[in-house]
């Protein structure tokens, strides 16, 4: 019969016996078994440490070790070899592999891609919005780590049993966006050349570059008759700043960058324009609208085509206008804030005092806040009546909660206090539970050496160059390795390798953590990578396809040696780290585990042959295990969305 975790069976009949064992030597029921990974196979699978309970009932730790190891050999079941004092009070286990190795291999072959899914009790709803990067530039490599932590959450959540929706918040709303919508409408709303992202992005980046120089220029002339030089010269080295980004922008697109500029020129008040279409925009003003949409579409369009590249998709494409504004969902959150006693009006602007909500409330515990940490205020609305991306977001929160039980925001680690502000919201709102259920999973930058990234100034690696770089390195190395392949084959091949390689370097990383992005580390084909990974697959698939037959009559008890021994508790243990790293949300648990199973899997595949083993039991049982391994990896691979190859 098929086991959804073997390994966890094993340490189910650990606890068991340990249970017994201290009933039967102490009188008392033991409560919670914490059960730990011995450091070495020859010490046993799982320990348990006996020294708080020694400490307990007044006895040595070694002592309680050599009595509970005695008793628990009594009521050892089928999956446990043996029970032993170790150390200086550890009762360690053995594992039974002639009936372990069965249960497990078994379990796996038959129940194939679902192998892992350990269903979560209780299993929940949820949304994890992800990527949602402004629609004024393409995808950059920061935004790409976003799109794949994301991604890869949403995919472990699931395989964890729970019911899951990815979201994408359109920000069509705010300065940004009408920034690049003016500079579009000046531009004369050409259709995209190129890519739509990166069309975009360019008329943003242009826009910005003519309005801060003009802007410098004038504030450079007034201080100059004012007589304040220091502060000039200041301002001078910034315009020599722009002028430089000016002459890089120009140079990819000289005709359109000088429309751009001479049209900005010509205008009296930019500052005035761009306001007056987002204010335009939130209002609802036709016009405006259809000329924001256009804008943001044409991003959404390229956003579309980079992440299938990279087999990202969302279930939902949020706007924020249509779910925050024009529906009064805004408006109406303000309203209930303002009953709450902690909005102040400020010259025409209103403020939340959430430092004095936090302590009223004493929030800063519940949210796990340093209690000499002072939360600045949250403005809700500015003195010209427009609001706050934040402010708009508690909307936005309380419209996904309609949806799901949890919601989990994959945003940048910088965004940790309008994340802290808005659950505080949501707590004066009388939504604590949605508060304590809101998730923000933060993660830290992407670091390119020597390069400085700046989505203003049109300075920025794109994901789509990233990816386009990595297909390149990748297809030299699979023409290195393979030429005799066809050249559709070695392309395919080098998309898959490529895309695989800079997942699994988004990936692997723990989120917490800076991640820096060097070619070296991302196509290692040696080890810890995305290629690396792949590879131990296409071995698996290699040998199994060179079979002449399949196994017929494996004899699992033959599979004696350290490495297969090790093979075999590796692969037990997938469903519990898929369950880990559901539950802790940490994605690179997964890469961390498929890196140790192709690590395991290399050394025994140097050690011993499979089908040349002998007898036939021994060569049957290894081809089961091979298949094993084969049907983990590539469970694993696609929770991190990487493709297994069966070739490379």
């Amino acid at each position: 019969m098929a086991s959804l975790n073997p390994f966890g069976e094993f340490r189910g009949s650990c606890a068991l016996a340990l249970r017994r064992a201290v009933r039967e030597v102490l009188g008392e029921e033991l409560g919670e078994v914490r059960l730990q990974d011995t450091p070495s196979l020859e010490m046993g699978e799982l320990g348990y440490p006996c020294f708080e309970l020694a400490k307990k009932v007044g006895v040595k730790p070694r002592e309680l070790a050599e009595q509970l190891a005695q008793a628990a050999g009594k009521y050892a079941l089928k999956l446990i070899k043996g029970v032993e004092a170790a150390g200086g009070g550890y009762v360690n286990f053995r594992v039974n592999y002639e009936e372990f190795s069965e249960l497990t291999l078994e379990s796996i072959i038959q129940m194939g891609g679902r192998y892992g899914e350990v269903p979560a009790e209780p299993s929940l709803t949820m949304i994890v919005e992800h990527t949602s990067v402004n629609p004024v530039h393409p995808i950059h490599v920061g935004g790409a780590r976003n799109s794949v932590l994301g991604d890869c959450l949403a995919r472990i959540l699931m395989k964890r049993g729970h019911k899951v929706r990815r979201h994408f918040y359109v920000d069509d709303v705010g300065y940004q966006v009408a920034q690049a919508a003016y500079g579009f409408k000046q531009a004369g709303m050409p259709e995209p050349q190129g890519k739509p992202d990166q069309f975009i992005g360019f008329i943003y980046a242009a826009t910005n570059c003519a309005i801060s120089i003009r802007k410098l220029k004038e504030e450079i002339e007034e201080l100059n008759k004012r007589g304040e030089f220091d502060r000039a010269r200041e301002k001078i080295a910034e315009l020599d700043d722009w002028v430089r980004v000016a002459a890089e922008l120009r140079e990819k697109s000289r005709e359109l960058f000088d429309t751009i500029v001479d049209r900005i020129n010509e205008d009296p008040d930019p500052d005035a324009s761009i306001s007056a279409i987002m204010k335009g925009y939130e209002r609802g003003d036709l016009p405006i609208v259809q000329l924001v949409r256009r804008v943001c579409n044409y991003s959404i369009d390229g956003f579309k085509q980079t992440l299938s590249r990279v087999g990202i998709e969302f279930d939902s494409w949020d706007w924020e206008s249509e779910l925050t504004v024009w529906n009064g969902a805004t408006e109406e959150v303000i309203e209930k804030l303002k009953e709450t006693g902690f909005v102040e009006e400020k010259e025409g602007t209103l403020v939340l005092d959430v430092e004095r909500a936090a302590q009223v409330f004493e929030l800063k515990k519940l949210f796990n806040v340093k209690e000499d940490y002072e939360i600045p205020p949250l403005t809700l609305r500015r003195s010209d009546g427009t609001t706050l991306y934040t402010t708009r977001d508690i909307a936005y929160s309380l419209w996904k909660f309609s949806l799901a039980e949890k919601v989990i925001n994959v945003i940048s680690i910088e965004q940790r206090l309008p994340q802290l502000q808005l659950r505080i919201a949501l707590y004066l709102l009388g939504k604590k539970n949605y508060a304590i259920n809101l998730i923000h999973y933060g993660y830290e930058l992407v670091h390119l050496p020597d390069y400085r990234m700046s989505g203003r100034r049109g300075r920025y690696v794109t994901f789509d160059q990233v990816l386009n770089e990595a297909v390149r390195r990748a297809y030299r190395e699979v023409e290195k390795r393979s030429p005799h392949l066809s050249e559709e084959e070695k392309q395919r091949i080098a998309e898959a390798v490529g895309i695989g390689a800079v997942r699994y370097a988004l990936v692997s990383v723990a989120a917490s953590k800076p991640l820096t992005f060097t070619w070296d580390r991302v196509l290692d084909f040696e080890r810890n990578s995305g290629p690396f990974l792949q590879y131990a697959y296409a071995r698996a698939a290699n040998i199994l396809a060179k079979a002449e037959e399949l196994a017929q009559s494996p004899d699992y008890t033959l599979l004696e040696s350290t490495h297969e021994k090790q093979l075999i508790l590796q692969l037990s243990k997938f469903p519990e780290t898929v369950a880990e790293a559901a539950d802790s949300l940490r994605p690179e648990l997964i890469a961390e585990y498929a890196n140790d199973l192709a690590t395991i899997f290399n050394s025994f595949y140097d050690k011993h042959p499979v089908l040349a083993a002998t007898p036939r039991e021994l060569r049957d049982a290894r081809l089961k295990l091979v298949e094993a391994v084969k049907v983990v990896m590539g469970n694993a691979l696609q929770l991190m969305g990487i493709t297994p190859l069966e070739r490379m």
